[in-house]
C-alpha cells in the first residue's frame, strides 16, 4: 500500500464517519466518553509522529466547544475532528494497532487528513487560547 492509497483511505474514513460523528457531537455523554477513550489510548501508545501529537489539541478544542467556552468553529470541522477521533479509538481499523510499529500508520494518516481539512480552524482555536492566556496574565 503506497502513501496515496493510505491518504485516500484516510479521507474515506473521515467522509464515512461524518454521520456517526455528528450524532456524537450532539450527545454530551457520548462525547465525554469518546474523549476519555482517546486520552486513555494516547497514554498507552507511543506517539506516531507529529500528527498524533496534535490529538490533545483536538480534544481541548472539543472540550472548550462542549463547555461553550469556544464556539467559533464550524460544525463541519467539529464533525471531521470527531470522526477522526472515533477512528482513532476503533479497534477494527485498516491496520490494527496491535501490530507494533505499523499499527498506528493508518491512525496517523486519518489524523493528518483531519488536520489538513481543519487547519485554519485549529489555528483560530490556538489564537483564541493564546489571547485568553494573555488576558489572564
Amino acid at each position: 500500500m503506497n502513501t496515496e492509497d493510505i491518504k485516500n483511505q484516510a479521507q474515506g474514513v473521515l467522509d464515512g464517519g461524518k454521520e456517526k460523528a455528528a450524532a456524537f457531537l450532539e450527545d454530551g455523554g457520548k462525547m465525554d466518553q469518546l474523549l476519555e477513550q482517546v486520552e486513555a489510548k494516547l497514554e498507552t501508545v507511543p506517539k506516531a509522529g507529529a500528527y498524533l501529537a496534535d490529538v490533545p489539541r483536538m480534544i481541548a478544542l472539543l472540550k472548550d466547544y462542549i463547555q461553550k467556552d469556544y464556539t467559533e468553529v464550524p460544525k463541519k470541522s467539529l464533525i471531521i475532528i470527531v470522526a477522526a477521533l472515533l477512528y482513532l479509538v476503533n479497534p477494527k481499523d485498516i491496520i490494527p494497532d496491535k501490530y507494533i510499529g505499523v499499527g498506528l500508520i493508518d491512525d496517523a494518516a486519518v489524523i493528518a487528513a483531519c488536520i489538513a481539512l481543519t487547519k485554519g480552524d485549529l489555528a483560530a482555536y490556538d489564537a483564541w487560547k493564546d489571547a485568553k492566556a494573555e488576558a489572564k496574565a
